[in-house]
């Protein structure tokens, strides 16, 4: 089959013109994910780069003279201050205000 458009019906090109729209539209749509997947695979490397650097970092501490405890416990991500509340919706605890009873 010739799919050349001079030799093609109008029905042809009728077909093979809303096949070209539909295939756009699809294209358009996978452009994104192809973007997020090349930034996933480039995260994936940094993240394997980063995990061989933590591990040379380590054995350095240990060679210091710190604990895999002690080491452990700073691999940790720090606690972020927030206000937790109850199942009645009031705070558990509450900012302290100063001013209160006995600061006169």
């Amino acid at each position: 089959m010739d799919t050349s458009t001079n030799t093609q019906s109008a029905a042809e090109q009728a077909v093979l013109e809303e096949a070209r729209k539909v295939n756009e539209e699809r294209m358009a749509a996978v452009e994104r994910l192809a973007a997020v997947v090349a930034e996933r695979i480039e995260l994936d490397e940094q993240l394997k780069e980063n995990t061989k650097a933590e591990r040379r970092a380590v054995r350095e501490a240990e060679k210091a003279g710190w604990t895999s405890a002690q080491i452990k416990r700073f691999m940790k991500p720090p606690r972020t201050q927030t206000t937790t509340r109850n199942t009645s919706g009031t705070e558990l605890n509450p900012p302290v205000e100063s001013g209160g009873i006995g600061n006169g």
